[in-house]
């Protein structure tokens, strides 16, 4: 891209968010207790077993 388009882009977003919309089908994740919770035990999200990752998943 140029620069141009690039900076219009950047400026059209004055918040510095630029998301898309999860679908209902995908369920929301417990970021914070998830963070809280692989630091206790040091390891990365995705290190998590499905069982583990269960309890932070809302559906």
């Amino acid at each position: 891209m140029r620069r141009i388009d690039i900076e219009r882009f950047d400026n059209a977003f004055p918040d510095g968010v630029f998301a898309f919309p999860a679908t209902a089908e995908v369920p929301k994740v417990k970021i914070r207790t998830l963070d809280k919770y692989c630091k206790g035990l040091g390891v990365e999200p995705k290190d998590l077993t499905e069982e583990e990752m269960k309890p932070f998943l809302v559906y």
